[in-house]
């Protein structure tokens, strides 16, 4: 869990947002169904960032939380893709 963190801390320092994709997701979280996005979004928020997409068997995006922002759910994920 800490090598994902630190390769999305690296890419959010570069970019807006940082797509992790099922092979990476599943390493870390085994696909368990609704349990599963919810650890995604918690380990998001405890890295100071959000959970702006994540759908199950493809990917899971996350940006920067904006300050003030203690939300790591995802937030009007269907207007994203």
């Amino acid at each position: 869990m800490k090598i994902l963190a630190s390769q999305i801390a690296k890419e959010l320092e570069k970019a807006n947002h940082c797509a992790v994709y099922e092979p990476d997701l599943t390493r870390v979280w085994p696909t368990n169904g609704k349990t599963r996005e919810a650890k995604v979004a918690l380990f998001a928020q405890q890295n100071g960032w959000r959970l702006r997409f994540y759908k199950e068997g493809f990917c899971a995006i996350f940006d920067k939380a904006p300050v003030g922002d203690g939300q790591a759910t995802v937030s009007d994920a269907t207007g994203l893709l």
